[in-house]
């Protein structure tokens, strides 16, 4: 009976796009707590859909599950653009992973891979127009580039995304790490 419920819960997981994001994390929560850097990075950065050649603003949270791994959440803002004879504009919502690799004292390359969820609206210029809204499910993948010096970081990633659409983003911006208080409170002792 409860191997039933499980596989139950399973299907009806995977039919509502649950079943990925949770196993993901998951398998982040299975991490080795002693590893842990106690550290979260906030990022702000613009982003390019070279698709649409739509520009827009990413700000996210990573968390440093250890030295070289961290994951967090990402939000994307795609600014309104015309396009023929409408115009268009989406949200994305990421949930992403880095792997730190040293290159050269300050420098790190990482690869980067999650899946997002991606709200496309597109508005008709027309008076009375009609409005298209499109979600969807995607897998990222790509690579990134991270100058850190102290808790101030420059990165810059180029992102592909596959599902529904087949899209490329370009990303730079600027990082920030912030210790968190447990931690502190752990020194003091």
């Amino acid at each position: 009976m409860c191997r039933c419920r499980f596989l139950f819960s399973f299907c009806n997981m995977k039919k509502q796009g649950l079943f990925v994001p949770l196993l993901v994390l998951q398998l982040a929560g299975f991490s080795h707590p002693g590893h842990a850097q106690d550290k979260l990075s906030i990022d702000l950065a613009a982003i390019r859909n070279t698709r649409h050649d739509l520009n827009g603003l990413n700000v996210s949270g990573f968390y440093h599950f250890s030295e070289r791994f961290t994951g967090g959440i990402e939000m994307n803002r795609f600014f309104p653009v015309p396009h023929g004879e409408a115009k268009i504009s989406a949200w994305d919502f990421d949930l992403n992973f880095h792997y730190l690799l040293p290159l050269h004292h300050h420098l790190y390359a990482y690869p980067v891979s999650g899946i997002s969820h991606t709200s496309d609206k597109e508005v008709s210029k027309l008076p009375l127009g009609e409005a298209i809204t499109e979600r969807f499910w995607s897998f990222n993948t790509g690579a990134g580039l991270l100058w850190q010096k102290g808790k101030w970081g420059l990165h810059t990633e180029y992102l592909w995304t596959w599902g529904q659409l087949r899209q490329q983003f370009f990303l730079a911006g600027l990082s920030y790490e912030i210790e968190l208080g447990h931690k502190l409170a752990k020194k003091e002792d």
